[in-house]
């Protein structure tokens, strides 16, 4: 799953540089990738989606959600976030952050990066998921 948040937000920050440049498309209640409260998406303080401090979404450095060093959420090489290889989050292949077959995460089945079913992760998320 954490792959998955990786893939999904380092896809939202190749496609908008900013936050603030785009609107959000998404859930904004608590907990959702549009909320600016504590947990969300768009939450600029400690841990935030949208914060640049360390743990924050938006984090450049060693393990950052933007970082593009390894273990980071915008690497390209082996593994990461930003990778289309076999086990990079924007990979298309089996298993892949980018599959949208079973075990991928925009498999719209049961238990799917983007099932729609209650519970879901999407349903968390995203309303829609974009990246579905």
């Amino acid at each position: 799953m954490r792959q998955l948040n990786a893939a999904i937000l380092a896809s939202a920050l190749l496609v908008f540089p900013t936050f603030a440049d785009a609107a959000c498309i998404g859930y904004a209640g608590p907990g959702g990738a549009c909320s600016t409260a504590p947990g969300g998406g768009l939450y600029t303080g400690p841990g935030g989606g949208a914060s640049t401090a360390p743990g924050g979404g938006l984090y450049t450095g060693p393990g950052g959600g933007a970082s593009t060093a390894p273990g980071g959420g915008r690497y390209t090489g082996p593994g990461g976030g930003a990778s289309t290889a076999p086990g990079g989050g924007l990979y298309t292949g089996p298993g892949g952050g980018a599959s949208t077959a079973p075990g991928g995460g925009r498999y719209t089945g049961p238990g799917g990066g983007c099932s729609t079913a209650p519970g879901s992760s999407p349903d968390r998320w995203n309303r829609p998921n974009p990246d579905c």
